[in-house]
């Protein structure tokens, strides 16, 4: 169509090199910052995993990290934009603050992954034990006298 006295090879090329030197100018800096984000999420994960080899109970942790995520959120009562009404809202119940629902939340958490280690315990045959020699948990009268 063009002959290449009107447009020399490699026209194209330039003018694409142009546009992206344009784009890099405009966002050069968040794809930076996107990219430096990425490689300290990747280094703190190194580190955590390195914890987590040293120390013999960072299991405990790892479940509560997965019931953490596995639970939902806290919502706040008022979503419109400007209200500021205190009150939080999880598990369909209502909260006087976010920091009681945040409470009420984590409790939940710790409660399950607590439960989740009983549940294994029960399943290899262990007694859990109470702060007084009590058993925890199901089983029998007979398993909690002994």
């Amino acid at each position: 169509m063009w002959s290449d006295d009107i447009l020399p090879d490699g026209f194209w090329f330039f003018v694409g090199l142009g546009v992206l030197l344009i784009a890099w100018g405009i966002w050069g800096r968040r794809v930076v910052a996107f990219f430096d984000r990425l490689e300290q999420q990747r280094r703190d994960a190194e580190l955590q995993a390195f914890y987590d080899r040293m120390n013999p109970h960072a299991h405990f942790r790892q479940t509560v990290d997965a019931f953490n995520e596995q639970t939902t959120a806290v919502e706040a009562f008022a979503k419109a934009d400007g209200a500021s009404d205190p009150r939080a809202i999880w598990d369909d119940q209502i909260f006087a603050t976010r920091a009681e629902a945040d409470a009420a939340r984590w409790r939940h958490v710790l409660i399950r992954a607590r439960d989740f280690y009983i549940d294994i315990d029960r399943m290899y045959g262990r007694h859990v034990r109470g702060p007084r020699g009590t058993k925890i948990g199901g089983g029998s009268e007979d398993e909690a006298k002994r």
